[in-house]
């Protein structure tokens, strides 16, 4: 049977057979007002599924018969500005983030193959990523991977830190390894969630280990240098919440800039501009800079006797700091290549969107410091980051949506093999 992201993708193509938007529509209710204006789609389907309440599908086949489609009772004014606001964020906010047409996947479908059995052979169709034979198999996936990585990852961090309770006295030589384990589990759970979800499959596993290491020390290092450009505007004579707002705005800017200018050398390479690939590539280098930057806070925990606790948190709340940020920053290169381009360059950079997009990591940083510097609760404290974390999601969902649509009408153009 047919899944339901391959027949999202399926309705984007305009080749896809009259067979096919049958199987789709036979399978798929939610998916018939795209059945019913495919270009494929004959009378007797749109016929069927009109006679099943479809109102697009009553709409067509009511305007092929001639007949006048009764217009709705005109709203108050109110209600029409309201209505009107309503369209007008949702614009602003698809031209964002690329996003247009149906979703393909929504928030749910992200873990629907996650607890399904795999075989190994499941698991070899994604090792051989940045292959010939991986480009040209274009079957739809959802990502399942990572939570077997986040299993791996997290008893290897478990091992080492009973290691270093039971044997406290010659714990020293397991320090390393608990703290680089758990600062790695999370934030590469969520890296190779985004690898899973580059349908391409145009980067290896190599080059995300390769972009890992070098993307996170070279962004690390991109950051003490713009920060020591920008330490001049912060100033630890009084603290407030002015202060501290500056404080958060400066260390997000530079982080984030940091960032996008590593995650922009290391995607020169890739060619089609795909925002997959700006996802990925911009999570994989966040992925670096949130474990090195972890480790930096876990030996400073050790020292100070709350080891656990930094990691526990820092681990937990990188589901929506550093990687997500970075993610979209990728994003937001590939979204700002001018149309016509197919590789990345500042030549055919709209600065106006990627600005546009920029500004949503470079806020939710800011908003998240500013939180860890003036509010003293930490229940409240991590309550307000994790409403931070649902925004980054949603900016991910629609950005994860537009790079399927992008791919899906990219598959549309090449020739069937």
């Amino acid at each position: 049977m047919i899944d339901h992201a391959t027949a999202v993708g399926a309705l984007a193509d305009a080749r896809t057979s009259a067979d096919v938007l049958a199987q789709i529509a036979t399978v798929y209710p939610d998916l018939w007002p795209s059945v019913a204006t495919h270009p494929g789609a004959y009378p007797g389907l749109i016929d069927w599924m009109a006679s099943r309440g479809d109102a697009t599908a009553q709409g067509i086949r009511m305007a092929g018969q001639g007949m006048v489609v009764s217009q709705p009772a005109a709203a108050s004014p109110a209600s029409g500005y309201l209505q009107q606001g309503k369209m007008g964020v949702q614009r602003a906010f698809d031209s964002m983030t690329g996003f247009n047409g149906e979703a393909i996947v929504h928030f749910r479908d992200l873990f629907r193959d996650t607890f399904k059995r795999h075989s190994r052979a499941d698991m070899d169709i994604l090792m051989y990523s940045g292959t010939q034979a991986a480009l040209s198999d274009r079957r739809w996936r959802l990502p399942w991977l990572y939570a077997r990585v986040f299993v791996v990852l997290l008893s290897a961090f478990l091992l080492l830190w009973l290691c270093m309770l039971i044997f406290a006295d010659n714990s020293g030589n397991v320090i390393p390894g608990v703290i680089f384990t758990g600062a790695l589990t999370i934030p590469a759970t969520v890296m190779v969630f985004f690898w899973e979800f580059n349908q391409a499959r145009n980067v290896s596993l190599f080059d995300v280990i390769r972009m890992f290491f070098i993307g996170g020390a070279l962004s690390i290092l991109l950051t003490f240098i713009v920060s020591a450009m920008t330490s001049s505007f912060l100033s630890a004579e009084t603290f407030n919440y002015g202060t501290a707002f500056v404080a958060a705005a400066l260390i997000g800017f530079t982080e984030e800039l940091a960032k996008a200018m590593t995650v922009f050398v290391l995607m020169r390479r890739l060619s089609g501009c795909l925002v997959s690939n700006g996802l990925l590539i911009g999570a994989v280098v966040g992925t670096g800079f949130a474990v090195f930057e972890t480790m930096g806070y876990g030996t400073s925990g050790w020292i100070q006797g709350d080891l656990e606790w930094t990691l526990a948190t820092r681990g937990v709340l990188s589901l929506g700091g550093h990687v997500v940020w970075a993610a979209i920053l990728g994003a937001a290169i590939m979204l700002a290549q001018r149309p016509g381009a197919t590789v990345i360059s500042l030549r055919t950079m709209s600065w106006g969107r990627f600005l546009a997009l920029f500004c949503v990591p470079f806020l939710l940083h800011t908003m998240w410091d500013f939180i860890a510097f003036v509010v003293p609760s930490q229940v409240v404290s991590f309550a307000l980051m994790a409403a931070l974390i649902v925004v980054a999601w949603v900016f991910i969902v629609r950005l994860i949506n537009s790079g399927l649509r992008q791919y899906a009408n990219a598959l549309s153009q090449m020739p069937m093999v």
